[in-house]
């Protein structure tokens, strides 16, 4: 029990000042929302102070423990490949990749995660278009509802495949071509590649909501009604700053069940099925073993 609460005590000031910001919120305090910007500041420094805390709290374990300069081994990756050669410091044998072979190999994945991200950046500029036309044209409560739902589920959907899918699995063949030495360099080459997809994919709608439309959002009707845009539905402030958490409410709630459906369940069996369907292709295709024909030949006879 005092285990637990020592562990869960930082995090008790953000707690605290959230359930407060919340409750003011709920109660429709006036200052409430001039407040956020300073409580993602106050999260911001405690964040920072907590990362810095926990520090010193692993190195004085470290001295009380008497392991402060004991490093971890390196482990050379098993799937590391390169050229034997003797090693200047222990002079044993080693493998060995020439750096500058890496660095090409790294120019070659950051214009692949580019590509990507350009791809990334486009398709959810697509879908925050339909989303902006959707909130900006005088449906009825029905047909506003249908089509922000599909809207949400589209990109719910999209967002567990590519990420889960297609971008952790370009990204595990990309660090496979980039042949780091070590597991340690492996999974940290890995981890910041998956972040860069994750990260896009996950907020940059939510960045384009809350720092691009709610606070430019009557320039952005100016510049549409000059082009000769004319919305149903000008822009109104207080209108939008609480779809950002509809949007939010969305992606965390209305589309777990397309997600649990889709990605979780269809597409494991789609890509069982398939490799099954492989499978048996192949081993359709492949001739017969020598003397299979004669062997087939003299058990007819025999029966």
């Amino acid at each position: 029990g005092e285990a637990g609460s020592g562990d869960t005590a930082p995090a008790a000031p953000a707690a605290a000042a959230g359930g407060g910001l919340a409750a003011a919120e709920g109660a429709r305090w006036w200052g409430a929302e001039r407040l956020l910007p300073l409580y993602a500041v106050f999260l911001v420094f405690w964040a920072v102070g907590l990362c810095k805390a926990w520090q010193r709290h692993e190195t004085t374990l470290a001295l009380q423990w008497g392991v402060a300069h004991r490093k971890q081994a390196e482990v050379v990756r098993p799937g590391f490949r390169g050229w034997p050669r003797a090693s200047p410091v222990t002079g044993e044998t080693e493998l060995y990749y020439p750096q500058h072979r890496r660095l090409a190999k790294y120019l070659v994945t950051g214009l692949v995660i580019a590509a990507q991200v350009v791809m990334m950046v486009c398709m959810i500029a697509m879908l925050y278009a339909a989303f902006f036309c959707i909130q900006s044209t005088d449906f009825s409560v029905a047909e506003s509802l249908l089509l922000n739902l599909g809207c949400s589920t589209v990109w719910g959907i999209s967002l567990e495949l590519l990420n889960w899918v297609v971008w952790s699995r370009v990204a595990a063949s990309l660090n496979r071509f980039e042949n780091h030495r070590t597991a340690a360099a492996h999974e940290t080459h890995l981890i910041a590649k998956i972040f860069v997809f994750f990260f896009i994919d996950c907020f940059l709608w939510f960045f384009l909501l809350a720092f691009f439309q709610i606070p430019f959002g009557s320039q952005i009707d100016g510049l549409l009604h000059k082009a000769g845009v004319v919305l149903d539905r000008p822009f109104e402030r207080s209108d939008w700053v609480p779809r950002l958490g509809m949007t939010i409410g969305a992606v965390l709630s209305l589309t777990q069940w397309s997600m649990l459906l889709f990605a979780d369940a269809y597409v494991p069996y789609w890509w069982s099925a398939r490799a099954k369907r492989r499978e048996a292709e192949r081993a359709s295709s492949k001739p017969p073993p020598p003397g299979a024909d004669h062997a087939a030949q003299e058990l007819g006879r025999a029966g």
